[in-house]
């Protein structure tokens, strides 16, 4: 196993042994690797007007014609990995799909040169096949259990209507037959020492183009050389059956949903998987071999290396560090041409308005950074409980930048932030007015307030309000909102709406959608680039079962250890990593637990120190599992304010390493890399509610939080499933003051 020492680096000397500690269950299910694709994405780099902060920038529709190869080559593999994992989780099939795998990457590492020195490899050929020279990448690499190994070539053609000529898929097909020949040769070359008769097939992924349309090409009489390169290279007697042994369009999912691969589209997959492979067991294949020819494809002495936009490659092997990469993309400062075009336009007064995960944040926050370097003050105003740990970060992101800024001023201005309670008391809005009034310097104000709910109806007017009055005592007022509604905004602030997604992965955002389709929420818009890489797929557990207890996972402590098991599996908190040039691994503040129930809370004590209620279910499965936890629950939101808005504090800058288990509206407009969503109501905010609108909050609110990797914690009807009490957890005695918790409400 890998072991850390004084020297840095230490590991065993079986490659093998590295392995199983990457890939525990590697003899018993499918590993894509790397788990996530890396779209190339061609960033440009601009400074924010009035800044020498340096941003990337989405690129302009003409540039994005220069960049199509790569989109649709990109967009390609993505979408038969994805059909290739959903095959090997539904047969159980064991087996490493590996990916973009360069030939010089193999056995490359110097560290491991005294282990890899005499093995075979690509530039050590025999004689007889170095005309195939030792340049050369495995497109798709399927290393299989029983099978032997399969390698693919993925063309991208037929993905758009000016490549659909008949002409284009010959020229692709027989480049393609070329170098499947070269990956089999060296794919046999590389193991052959291990298993010299080792299985090794080959395949064409032709995702755009239909079965109907190859069989025509092959059988045309103009095509005869392209003919028999195919069948021979397929080893198949004829074009029908080289057909066959090809994965078109027909037995994968749909272009515009490639991620839904239904049961139809398993079926047909299926076929083609039986065809090709033949499922004819390889019988010298035993379990150490298979292992050992993994530990050389995707062990710690070849580089298994994603694209970055900047050129440095990052090693990202498990799923753990492919959701750390995969955040680490996502949490830079990006901005679309629209975003730095309304910098550049710089006007005084404007509401923000769009979907989460849109940039409304990052743009106030360069917005306030670009006020402090001019000497302005900065006022950052709350004007709900909800909105306490985004303003907290909005500042705490102000002071870090401008510490960091390369020509601040000698004198810059300062940041302040403001609290204030608009839905329970209306007397904060005269209060919110005075104090900032008291702020204004040389006639002017700069004022920033973000997760704005001018359509609340308790609140909205309160917000109305304080705009309308603050643009009326200040000619030179600088007020910039944002939030996520863009009905009933203020006459004194210009609407601006940001609807191209940038803070979350697809996988992720398709989960926020069906909740923005469903409420006044501008829709999202298509940038026409692919976002850093698709994002794994959710996780989703089930609050279901003999040994699950409550109503609602929130209650339950089997929940908290069903979870703790998939943050581990994750690498949530397990340290650095040995391996070079592999992202950081996630750590425990990099997740948030999520809930609406109002069973969430921490052990309540009377004034003696004893225990009133023990804390709820699922804190207590976390805790049994050994996870650090930050517990910020009702209890001390109404009884010990003091240390809630320390904690919430403490939250929005992430200043301490511990799991944050709370209510989702008291986030917003903060992010995590790993979002676990538990499913469950407020029992005062929700009453009459309907499930579907339920539902709605639980996405807007949570699964909008999470940049890369949501895990869903759903319940099922109340019908179906049966609950038992846990004698252990009996919080029957917790009965909170019902008008305390009522005035205290937060919407």
């Amino acid at each position: 196993m890998m072991a850390s020492g004084n020297d840095g680096q230490k590991t065993s000397d079986n490659l093998v042994d590295i392995v199983r500690h990457l890939y525990p269950d590697a003899l018993t299910r499918t590993y894509v690797v790397p788990p996530v694709h890396y779209n190339r994405v061609p960033y440009n780099k601009a400074k924010v007007p009035g800044t020498d902060q340096e941003v990337l920038v989405l690129p302009s529709s003409e540039q994005l014609q220069h960049q199509q190869g790569n989109i649709q080559a990109d967009f390609a593999q993505r979408h038969v990995l994805h059909n290739l994992q959903q095959l090997g989780d539904s047969g159980k099939e064991v087996m490493f799909v590996v990916s973009e795998l360069n030939f010089k990457d193999y056995l490359n590492k110097p560290f491991y040169a005294k282990h890899t020195g005499k093995l075979p490899k690509p530039g050590n050929l025999p004689k007889e096949y170095r005309h195939f020279g030792k340049q050369g990448d495995f497109d798709i690499l399927v290393i299989h259990r029983k099978l032997g190994i399969l390698v693919g070539e993925i063309k991208s053609v037929g993905k758009t209507e000016a490549s659909r000529a008949d002409t284009e898929v010959v020229k692709v097909i027989d480049k393609a037959v070329k170098q499947l020949d070269k990956c089999e040769v060296h794919a046999r070359h590389m193991v052959s020492d291990i298993t010299p008769s080792l299985t090794v097939r080959k395949t064409l992924f032709l995702p755009y183009v239909t079965r109907a349309q190859l069989q025509r090409i092959l059988d045309d009489e103009n095509n005869a050389k392209l003919q028999q390169a195919v069948c021979r290279s397929l080893g198949a007697p004829n074009t029908a059956k080289a057909v066959q042994l090809c994965c078109c369009s027909d037995q994968l999912s749909q272009t515009a949903s490639y991620w839904h691969v239904t049961p139809a589209v398993l079926s047909q997959l299926s076929t083609w998987w039986q065809h090709r492979m033949a499922c004819t067991l390889d019988t010298l294949l035993t379990d150490d071999k298979y292992l050992d020819i993994v530990a050389r494809f995707v062990g710690p002495a070849t580089t298994v290396s994603v694209p970055c936009y900047n050129g440095v490659r990052v090693e990202v092997r498990t799923a753990g560090q492919a959701v750390a990469e995969l955040g680490r993309r996502l949490a830079l400062l990006v901005l679309t041409l629209q975003q730095l075009d309304l910098m550049n336009r710089d006007p005084p007064r404007i509401c923000l308005t769009g979907p989460p995960g849109t940039g409304k944040t990052v743009v106030l926050v360069l917005q306030g950074l670009r006020w402090l370097l001019q000497g302005h003050d900065v006022q950052v105003v709350s004007t709900i409980h909800g909105t306490q740990a985004a303003i907290r970060m909005v500042a705490g992101q102000l002071g870090m930048a401008l510490s960091a800024h390369p020509t601040s001023p000698p004198t810059p201005g300062t940041v302040a932030v403001h609290k204030y309670d608009f839905y329970n008391r209306e007397a904060d809005v005269q209060q919110a007015v005075t104090d900032l009034l008291a702020r204004v310097k040389d006639g002017q104000l700069h004022v920033l307030l973000d997760e704005t709910q001018f359509a609340n109806s308790v609140s909205g007017s309160r917000y109305t309000a304080l705009v309308a009055r603050l643009a009326e005592s200040v000619p030179g007022l600088h007020l910039w909102a944002a939030g996520i509604v863009h009905i009933v905004i203020p006459p004194s602030l210009r609407p601006e709406p940001l609807t191209v997604p940038l803070r979350c992965a697809p996988s992720v955002l398709r989960e926020v959608q069906t909740a923005v389709d469903r409420f006044t929420v501008h829709s999202y818009s298509d940038s026409g680039l692919s976002a850093p890489g698709d994002g794994p797929r959710v996780i989703r557990l089930s609050h279901h079962g003999n040994a699950h207890t409550g109503r609602w996972p929130v209650e339950c402590r089997q929940c908290g250890q069903e979870v703790a098991a998939e943050l581990r599996r994750l690498g949530v908190g397990s340290g650095g990593s040995n391996l070079s040039n592999c992202p950081t691994p996630l750590s425990y503040r990099d997740v948030f637990i999520l809930t609406r129930s109002s069973e969430l809370h921490d052990d309540i004590k009377d004034n003696a120190g004893q225990v009133m209620s023990r804390v709820s279910g699922v804190v207590r499965g976390l805790r049994d599992e050994g996870l650090p936890v930050c517990v910020l629950g009702r209890p001390d939101f109404i009884f010990n304010r003091a240390r809630w808005e320390r904690d919430v504090h403490d939250v929005a800058v992430a200043a301490t390493d511990r799991v944050t288990v709370t209510y989702s509206c008291w986030v917003q407009g903060l992010e995590r890399r790993v979002v676990v969503m538990l499913q469950g109501w407020d029992k005062m905010e929700d009453e009459g509610r309907s499930d579907a609108r339920n539902d709605v909050q639980d996405r807007l609110l949570a699964a909008s939080r999470c940049t890369t990797q949501l895990i869903m914690v759903d319940v099922p009807p109340l019908a179906v499933t049966t609950y038992h009490r846990d004698i252990n957890n009996d919080d029957s005695c917790n009965n909170d003051n019902g008008d305390s918790r009522d005035k205290s409400k937060d919407h």
